[in-house]
């Protein structure tokens, strides 16, 4: 928020973080006449809502909207102009000439707002982009042709098989949904907003600001994302609902109990039955260091090397990560380590393991400082998943919260031929698996 009246409006649309509702309040203690203007923008705001949720008065407006569209008209800021010249053009005293050019600053206002609050939406949408052969679209029990140029209406479902993308456009309006491979989608709604349902896959939105009371709606199996302007990720995997947020914020509401969260950028939200509904930071990259030209086979001559642990030989970040396990064979004699934050959906006792060849320990923090890290686990000779070699291999129960995050640390040495590593954590009330790439985070180096 760059401004009082931004503070003032999205307050009134309950978009404020703790911080900029701070702020608003110390603005408005600063001066009588700042609660004033907090007063009269939010009447002004209630009395535009209840015409807005009046069914009939909004029905006259957009009527009323399209007859002035199809009739040729000046221009709103000409029209008052000419008015207001007709106005002065009267011997009118400096009181009159101040009140009526009020009177005008306010017509020309409401005018503003009715057009903004009850004009048409901006483009209809289009298939604008296909990559790819074999998206279907169905329309009414029918199977049309799904070419670029193609017009949606409300009730279409697109289907986009493996290795085809599709982006829908509303041109002029700078709002654009990418469809990604392996994606249902169905335009449920256009005259009253934007709304769309996803039953499987997984959809990329980069949204223009959407009229007040209309915002483009995106529905599940699991959750409703509610989207004024912003750029966002909606996928939908195995009884769950993942949002990530790019830009602006996101209202997610878990339709099983009504619970709602605000997403903002940088962050993201998991919608499933026995997950914590909290806004957490973008996972699914992890910091890869790595020391090569380093014999033998024991984690312990990589930290006892000259160069460890600030001179790797390279480093990058993992990104797009599927879980936590390196791929096989990378290379011979080298030295890995492995750093980041795991971000526990929910609240209990986590069991860690560790299957690694030719040597590998991992290292966990009570919280989110590196210095804090303990060895948990540690791994020798073991097959790929193999959790069972020995007793060293997992970690007691640990307990986490959710919305929290930790640090961890893998040190993983391998010699010559196959190597591999894995870390696995069974959460409370799950089974085993390897950690979900979704619920880790890297540690960032620090510019040198």
């Amino acid at each position: 928020m760059n401004d009082e009246r931004q503070l003032i409006d999205g307050y009134l649309d309950e978009e404020l973080t703790p911080d900029e509702e701070r702020r608003l309040g110390e603005w408005l203690a600063a001066d009588r006449e700042h609660i004033r203007q907090f007063v009269r923008d939010a009447q002004l705001h209630r009395q535009i809502r209840d015409a807005v949720l009046a069914r009939q008065a909004q029905t006259d407006a957009l009527a009323a909207v399209e007859r002035a569209e199809r009739k040729p008209s000046p221009p709103l800021a000409r029209s008052l102009a000419e008015w207001l010249a007709q106005l002065f053009a009267f011997p009118w005293t400096a009181a009159r000439r101040g009140a009526c050019l009020a009177l005008a600053a306010c017509l020309a206002l409401l005018a503003g707002l009715g057009v903004w609050y009850f004009g048409p939406t901006v483009g209809k949408p289009v298939l604008a982009e296909i990559q790819g052969a074999g998206l279907s679209l169905k329309r009414a029990g029918q199977t049309l042709p799904a070419v670029a140029g193609t017009r949606l209406q409300s009730g279409d479902v697109l289907r986009a098989p493996e290795n085809v993308t599709a982006t829908i456009s509303f041109a002029p309006e700078d709002t654009r949904i990418m469809i990604e491979p392996g994606t249902e989608l169905k335009v449920t709604e256009l005259s009253h907003g934007k709304r769309f349902a996803i039953g499987v896959g997984k959809l990329e939105a980069s949204v223009a600001r959407q009229r007040p009371f209309r915002p483009l709606v995106v529905t599940t199996a699991q959750a409703e994302a509610r989207v004024l302007g912003t750029r966002f990720t909606l996928a939908v995997i195995t009884n769950a609902t993942r949002l990530e947020v790019a830009e602006g914020k996101v209202r997610l509401k878990r339709l099983n109990d009504g619970e709602e969260v605000r997403v903002g950028a940088g962050n993201y939200a998991v919608a499933a039955r026995g997950y914590d509904l909290a806004p957490l930071p973008l996972t699914g990259s992890i910091l890869r260091e790595y020391w090569t030209n380093l014999p033998g086979a024991m984690w312990t001559e990589l930290i006892t090397h000259t160069n460890y642990p600030d001179r790797p030989d390279g480093w990058n970040y993992l990104t797009n990560l599927s879980s936590l396990e390196m791929p096989p064979d990378w290379a011979d004699n080298y030295g890995l380590r492995l750093r980041g934050y795991v971000h526990p959906p929910k609240t209990g006792d986590y069991t860690f393991w560790i299957a690694a060849k030719d040597d590998a320990s991992l290292w966990l923090s009570p919280d989110e400082e590196p210095e804090n890290k303990v060895q948990m686990a540690h791994s020798r000779r073991a097959a790929s998943r193999d959790w069972q070699r020995d007793a060293a291999q997992h970690t007691t129960a640990l307990p986490l919260t959710a919305g929290r995050r930790y640090y961890f640390e893998v040190l993983h040495k391998a010699g010559v031929g196959d190597d591999h590593l894995a870390v696995a954590w069974q959460p409370p009330g799950g089974t085993r698996e390897v950690i979900p790439g979704m619920y880790l985070s890297p540690f960032k180096l620090k510019p040198k």
